[in-house]
């Protein structure tokens, strides 16, 4: 039987102390987490290690998130990768919007640790009391 691993989490956002924090939130609820804080990275950092979700905020230097999200279900490599949409943008249009490009879930900023940890439960298919490791 081979040895379970933590399920890891992109954490794509610029602004690095919302993601340090958000990181080390994430790593006590039992995620691995890596970070990217632009648009390119994010995409090139998915393809090169896909994660097992990425949770993604719209505005960041590089691209948008939108693009990033458009990119990642148009690649073989990462189609299949549950994205969970973060924005403190208002646009009452913006949740259809990515859902339809393929998000799974979205999330209006500030969201906190426990509602970003349920989503993550639901894409990756994880009871509320199963450990986050597989």
């Amino acid at each position: 039987m081979k040895p379970k691993r933590k399920f890891t989490i992109l954490l794509a956002d610029d602004d690095k102390v919302q993601t340090m924090m958000l990181s080390s939130q994430l790593r006590a609820k039992g995620y691995s987490v890596a970070a990217a804080y632009d648009a390119t990275f994010t995409f090139m950092v998915a393809v090169k290690n896909p994660p097992d979700a990425v949770l993604l905020d719209i505005q960041m230097p590089g691209g948008t998130g939108r693009t990033v999200l458009e990119r990642l279900k148009a690649s073989t490599k990462t189609e299949h990768i549950p994205v969970i949409v973060l924005s403190g943008l208002t646009d009452p249009k913006l949740a259809d919007d990515v859902l339809a490009l393929g998000a799974c879930e979205f999330l209006p900023k500030p969201a906190d640790v426990d509602q970003i940890d349920a989503a993550l439960r639901r894409a990756l298919g994880l009871s509320p009391e199963e450990p986050n490791t597989h």
